[in-house]
């Protein structure tokens, strides 16, 4: 039953985690602007995203001695696709980084919003379904 709206609250909430980290990166990217030395770090989040919906070729255990299969971490998913810092020492741009942060914002309102409305329309066929 709960199959689908489990697979859709566990995208969201990873997409909301995502673009919660992302927007810690970006502001600290504009607090550090006029650092010496400082570089810029960003998350890529379309690609961890792909990377933790895409199902991954899983071997059948037909024995208990069989080794585990691992799960996913979205944390290792993070480590595998963030480069450590970007480009060359004092390459932040306080304008890019200020719309790279807005977009962020934006698109992590939208993602609540989303989920807002499927809750919506989840209440909307329990109550329909009752009478």
């Amino acid at each position: 039953m709960w199959g689908p709206f489990q697979k859709l609250l566990d995208t969201v909430r990873i997409s909301l985690r995502l673009r919660t980290e992302r927007h810690h990166l970006l502001a600290s990217n504009i607090a550090n602007v006029d650092t010496p030395g400082y570089r810029r770090k960003d998350l890529p989040f379309e690609k961890i995203m792909e990377s933790y919906l895409k199902p991954e070729k899983m071997l059948k255990v037909t024995r208990s001695n069989h080794i585990a299969v691992r799960e996913r971490k979205l944390e290792d998913l993070i480590k595998k696709h963030q480069p450590p810092t970007l480009g060359t020492p004092n390459n932040v741009s306080l304008e890019e980084e200020v719309s790279a942060l807005i977009e962020n914002q934006l698109l992590y309102e939208s993602t609540l919003q989303a989920l807002a409305k499927e809750l919506e329309r989840l209440k909307e066929i329990i109550t329909e379904g009752g009478r």
